[in-house]
Parts: C-alpha cells; sequence; structure tokens
C-alpha cells in the first residue's frame, strides 16, 4: 500500500443501488473499512462474491454503522480474503450482527452453491472487536472515530471519522442508515452537533427515500389497522414481509397500541422466525436505549414486546403451523424483501386466496419478490414455484425505518459542515440519488453521486 498526505476514499457498495454498503478509507498506510454488507435484489449474490476492490489482508479496521445484513453481510468474506484486523461498533450493532451473520452462515449449508461465508469466518470477524459508544472516540491509526446515533435501529450510528493534513484537522462523516423521526422504542437521528468539535469537510449520505416523503405515523398506522381490520372481516391471513432487526420490533410496538385499544381482539399475532425472536430479546435487554415515550409506557406496566395473543414460531414446524390457524392471523416473517426466509412459504400458500392481505412496511429492492409485488405483477415465481396472486397488497411508506427526503435534509443541515465541504450521495437507486443531490445543489451545497469502485481524494 502507498503511503498518501490526504485520505483516499473507495466507494466500494451502495453506490448506484441501497444494498452493499461498504467504504474504504486509506491514508498514511492505514486502511479502514466502514460497513461491509452484502448486496441484495437482482445479482446480488453474483456481486457479493466479487472480490473487494482494495486488498482486505491491508485493512486494518472495520467500523460497522448497524447490523442490517446489507452493511455486515460481507464482513466474514473480508475475512476469508485476508483481514485480520479489529471491528468497532455500538455494542447493540456487534450482537445484532453476531445474531445475523451466525444465522446466515447456518442457512448457507442448506443451499446448493458454495456459501458466502461460513461460522469459522463469522468466529474470526468477531474475534477482536471494539466495543464503542455514542459520542466517546476511539483512535485506529491516523483516525479518530466518533459515533453519533442515527436513530435507524437499536445500535445504529453515524461515523465521523477525523484525520490531519498538513492544513489541520479534517474529518469526514458517514451518515449511515438514519431514521425516520417520531419511529417509536428509539431516539431520533442525532442533531445536536458541537459546532467547533464535530465540524466535518465531507459528507457521505444514505438517500434511500431522497425523493419522497412519508405520511404521518399516525396515518401509517391508521392504514395498518383499517387494513388489518378488513382482514378480519374477510377472515384472513396479514403476511407482513419485516425486517429481523427493527421492523418487527417497531411493528410488535404498534399491535401492542391496536390490543391495548381493543382494535385486534383475539386476533393472534406470530413471529415467525428464531432470527426475530432472539433479535426482540435482544431490544428487550436494551431498554435504556429506548426514547421517552417507551419507557414511559413501559414504566406504565405495558409489555411493549410481548402481549396476549402474540406467539412465537421458533421452529420450522411452528412455522408450518400458521396455514392452520382458523379465521384471521397476522404474521411477522423474514425476509423483508422476500429474497428468502419463512415469508416465502407463507407468499407461496396466501398469495392465491383473495383474503389474504401482504402489507409492506419496508423498501423493496428491485430485483426481489417484494418490489414485483408491489409493482402488482398477478403470476409471480416464489422459490421455483410460479403462484397466481389474488392478495390484496398494501404498501405502507410512514413505517419505514429510513428518514425521507425532509428528513434527510433536516439531518444535514444540522451536520456542521466546513465552508466549502462536499457531499457524497449513495445508497439510493440511481434517480432516487440523482434527485436528492439535485436537491442539494438547488441548496447550495457541492453534491456528487458516487459511482462504484470509485475513488476519491479527499
Amino acid at each position: 500500500m502507498t503511503a498518501v498526505s490526504r485520505p483516499v476514499l473507495t466507494f466500494a457498495g451502495a453506490a448506484g443501488s441501497v444494498t452493499g454498503s461498504c467504504y474504504h478509507l486509506e491514508l498514511e498506510g492505514y486502511g479502514l473499512v466502514i460497513d461491509c454488507g452484502v448486496f441484495q435484489g437482482e445479482g446480488g449474490d453474483r456481486r457479493s462474491r466479487e472480490p473487494f476492490p482494495f486488498p482486505a489482508r491491508e485493512v486494518d479496521a472495520v467500523v460497522l454503522t448497524h447490523g442490517h445484513l446489507d452493511h455486515v453481510g460481507r464482513l466474514p468474506r473480508l475475512v476469508r480474503e485476508g483481514f485480520v484486523g479489529s471491528v468497532a461498533a455500538h455494542p447493540a450493532t456487534l450482537e445484532l450482527a453476531r445474531l445475523i451473520l451466525d444465522d446466515g452462515a447456518k442457512i448457507g449449508t442448506y443451499r446448493n452453491e458454495p456459501p458466502l461465508y461460513d461460522a469459522d469466518d463469522v468466529e474470526a470477524a468477531f474475534a477482536r472487536t471494539v466495543k464503542v459508544g455514542y459520542r466517546q472516540p476511539i483512535t485506529r491509526g491516523p483516525f479518530t472515530i466518533t459515533l453519533f446515533d442515527a436513530g435507524h435501529i437499536l445500535g445504529s450510528a453515524s461515523v465521523r471519522v477525523a484525520y490531519r493534513t498538513p492544513e489541520g484537522e479534517r474529518a469526514i462523516l458517514f451518515s449511515g442508515d438514519l431514521g425516520s423521526r417520531g419511529a417509536p422504542i428509539l431516539h431520533d437521528p442525532n442533531e445536536r452537533w458541537d459546532a467547533a468539535a464535530d465540524v466535518v469537510d465531507f459528507v457521505v449520505t444514505e438517500s434511500t427515500y431522497g425523493d419522497t416523503d412519508h405520511p404521518e405515523r399516525s396515518v401509517a398506522r391508521e392504514s395498518f389497522r383499517a387494513t388489518v381490520e378488513r382482514a378480519v372481516r374477510d377472515g384472513g391471513k396479514v403476511l407482513v414481509p419485516a425486517f429481523a432487526v427493527g421492523r418487527t420490533q417497531e411493528l410488535l410496538y404498534d399491535l401492542e397500541l391496536l390490543k391495548e385499544s381493543g382494535k385486534l381482539p383475539g386476533v393472534p399475532v406470530v413471529v415467525d422466525g428464531p432470527l426475530g425472536l432472539s433479535v426482540t430479546d435482544l431490544y428487550d435487554r436494551y431498554e435504556h436505549s429506548w426514547d421517552e415515550e417507551a419507557v414511559a409506557r413501559l414504566r406504565r406496566g405495558n409489555d411493549l414486546l410481548a402481549f396476549d395473543d402474540l406467539y412465537a414460531a421458533r421452529r420450522g414446524r411452528d412455522s408450518a403451523r400458521v396455514r392452520d390457524i382458523e379465521g384471521p392471523a397476522i404474521v411477522l416473517a423474514g425476509s423483508g424483501m422476500c429474497t428468502g426466509g419463512r415469508i416465502v412459504d407463507h407468499l407461496a400458500h396466501f398469495l392465491p386466496d383473495p383474503r389474504t392481505d401482504v402489507l409492506f412496511v419496508g423498501y423493496q429492492a428491485e430485483g426481489t419478490l417484494g418490489r414485483a409485488l408491489q409493482r402488482g405483477e398477478r403470476t409471480v415465481v416464489v422459490d421455483g414455484r410460479t403462484v397466481e396472486v389474488r392478495a390484496h397488497i398494501t404498501t405502507l411508506r410512514g413505517f419505514s425505518a429510513h428518514a425521507d427526503r425532509d428528513g434527510l435534509l433536516r439531518w444535514l443541515s444540522a451536520v456542521p459542515m466546513r465552508p466549502g465541504g462536499r457531499v457524497f450521495v449513495t445508497h439510493g437507486e440511481p434517480e432516487t440519488a440523482r434527485a436528492y443531490a439535485q436537491t442539494l445543489a438547488d441548496r447550495g451545497l457541492t453534491p456528487h453521486v458516487a459511482r462504484h469502485a470509485e475513488r476519491v481524494t479527499l
């Protein structure tokens, strides 16, 4: 590795797409990677197996913004290619990432093709972890790294990386995935910055919903209630493809509200899958990270993530029994984009039934079964089977765990950026990223839509 006087930033994922987040910073012979996620959607597995656009053996440390698969799923692959450094993240992120990667290693043993990684790779990846709290700087080589709450899922962070140049200290801020203001359980994304100590020269920002404004959470909750009530009248199932990390726990929070108000009397709610159940247990253990509303409800005696008529389907045979439930039921099952997991079997069985409601509450990447259903396709291929779609398909934007355009702009406008600073737009579909970049340009900023494997000298 050639020593440089200024850092070189390489976009090794989530450039031109919303998955595969991975950034490489090189300075003075030191290699730092921020996130190391898998690609999802069409061609995702193939792209995830391609070599990294930097030598894995020359990476000294990895920092994770949060535990979602598209931000941590290639970490064991990095190990397999020669990485032997440390992995730093918020303690909750380290626990979530371990759960997700262990789960992925188990799933990989059942596939025909060679797995992306195995249990030994996961074990090696977590051999040298460093727990980092919010606003507690750590030093790695020439970099000083500080995490700030991103409000996306438990432990999620924006990452500020500071370094010395001939002109003095400079810094780059990676947004990570930013949460929606007012979402339940967790705090809103950090907007309280020290104008001097936290100043940055560059920002790498996500743009997942950079061209969209979400409806108010109350509107989404009302739509959710109406959908569930229709399904109850029809006697059908409500299938919710839900990310095991974050989305499942938020939905349980809202379902407890509906149960408390008497809107779902006797309707069973099934959390289907060991990962979602394990993550829910982890959320319970991190009550000290909950926001004021959640803590207040907890103190009033509400059991926010467990209530009457809530059932755990941890084993495969428990999942199979869902189809035997008489009458209406709400089923939360992974994966969130319908690319695998137990939701696939439920869709194959229930999509032909016009009493079924499929409720999307999160982003569906291009090339996924979820996106095909959102587009209104009446015949889809589910796990190799051609299935007719007679079910109701509903998308509720207000439940998104990602900030919308206004949320992204609000977060960015609060960041103390040095005059002349630049913004790199990533983690968005091409048209969305370009639209958000134009919005930033209209506000006098200097945005650049990153390309995959692009290298930029800061």
